[in-house]
């Protein structure tokens, strides 16, 4: 059960650069490191921008939810356009105004669960208006995959900072938040138990771990660091670039301070996975985000 509740990822993730090897951190795995695409010496950050927005919807409503939501607005007009701008809308509303990464960090978070590990999400966008008492609480993703007869259950953080260049201190925080997030998993998972947006088959899952009755449960923690990478990119083709900006991703993960792993259980720290993001001027590609989904901005 579970990839039929899949959504698109692949038209984004085309637009995204990747490797996936031991990045020199603990535990020692293979992490992936990430950047937006490069087609011969262009970056492609249009794009990879407008692919991440057209991911909103999705964001905050399953597939059934959409389609019911879409197909009471075309019985109502009769005009497919104007159902559809109708359930972007809706989408869009579900953003609050503030800080744009927060929200950038969190989309992009929800896409590449699904995509590099094939999880189906839990916990949604809808979230934050329908308890804005806990919008900050525990984890920025909760996904959920059935494999090897295995129920894995994805806990993810996102940690984004634009402006100067903080990747230790996001790294840093990301550590913390990714531990405390898995610490309220069990008080969390009560605010999204009997929420519309979850599918029925998802409900029953989740219920079933609540009542101490689903087997085989593995967890797998996901951290993703996104920053504004301040090192200037060199190269002279497609190939050197990207070979530039993995030696530059494995330099930041080298020198970060290996101190900061001892306060994390060795058992849970087994279980981290890292996702290392750099984006070059980040300030200007978030305030492009913000523009894209509106004038309700982002919390």
């Amino acid at each position: 059960m579970g990839e039929q509740y899949l959504t698109h990822t692949d038209k984004l993730v085309n637009h995204i650069y990747w490797f996936y090897e031991d990045l020199g951190l603990k535990p020692k795995r293979e992490h992936r490191g990430l950047s937006i695409n490069y087609t011969s010496i262009k970056e492609r950050r249009t794009d990879f921008l407008n692919e991440l927005v057209n991911t909103v919807v999705s964001w905050v409503y399953n597939k059934n939810k959409s389609k019911k939501l879409l197909d009471t607005r075309f019985a109502e007009t009769g005009d497919i356009g104007n159902a559809s701008s109708f359930l972007t809308n809706l989408a869009y509303k579900k953003f609050r105004p503030g800080h744009p990464q927060g929200q950038f960090g969190e989309l992009l978070l929800f896409n590449l669960i699904q995509h590099y590990y094939k999880a189906v999400p839990i916990l949604r966008k809808q979230r934050i208006t329908t308890s804005t008492g806990h919008e900050r609480f525990g984890a920025d993703a909760i996904h959920y995959k059935n494999e090897d007869n295995k129920n894995i259950i994805f806990l993810g953080e996102s940690k984004c900072y634009k402006s100067d260049y903080k990747f230790n201190k996001a790294f840093e925080i990301s550590l913390t938040s990714i531990v405390n997030s898995f610490t309220k998993l069990d008080e969390e998972l009560d605010l999204y138990l009997y929420d519309d947006f979850l599918e029925q088959d998802l409900q029953e899952i989740v219920k079933k771990y609540k009542e101490g009755v689903l087997e085989n449960v593995q967890f797998e923690l996901i951290c993703l660091i996104t920053y504004n990478e301040t090192n200037k990119i060199s190269g002279e083709c497609e190939d050197s670039i990207k070979e530039n900006i993995k030696n530059i991703i494995k330099d930041r993960c080298v020198n970060f301070d290996k101190s900061k792993f001892e306060n994390i259980e060795s058992g849970l720290l087994k279980r981290i996975n890292y996702i290392i993001f750099p984006i070059w001027e980040l300030d200007k590609l978030l305030a492009d985000f913000q523009n894209k989904v509106g004038t309700n901005g982002t919390k």
